[in-house]
């Protein structure tokens, strides 16, 4: 594993382990949003192998199909968990976002974060 890629998957565990903390905290909604941060860091831990730099872009399902990421349930799992990156940004889409992650949807985001990550760390071993 390249250095970078190494620094990518460092960050996307670190965040992962800020999702949990958020989650058993009650925070749902911010649980969501390091859940989508440590996705997007581990799929561009995997595109950093290929590419002197990985695209800077935030949409998990482009990111997951330029990595080789095939399974479908897990790539249609991520299109719930992309609207968290941009939806706590912004007041009203907040609220409303806010209100519909309980802890069985923060929980569901964890968890497919965590999927990316170790579908990440096997691809790159």
């Amino acid at each position: 594993m390249k250095k970078a890629s190494r620094r990518w998957m460092d960050i996307a565990e670190e965040e992962l382990a800020v999702a949990d903390s958020l989650l058993a905290a009650g925070r749902y909604l911010y649980a969501g949003f390091m859940a989508q941060q440590a996705a997007e860091k581990a799929l561009k831990a995997v595109l950093q192998e290929t590419m002197p730099v990985p695209p800077k872009i935030h949409a998990l399902q482009v990111l997951a199909e330029r990595a080789g990421l095939s399974d479908n349930r897990l790539v249609e799992e991520l299109t719930a968990l992309s609207a968290y990156y941009i939806a706590t940004r912004y007041p009203d889409q907040r609220e409303e976002i806010g209100a519909r992650t309980t802890k069985e949807v923060a929980q569901r985001l964890v968890g497919t974060a965590r999927e990316v990550s170790a579908w990440a760390t096997k691809r790159l071993s």
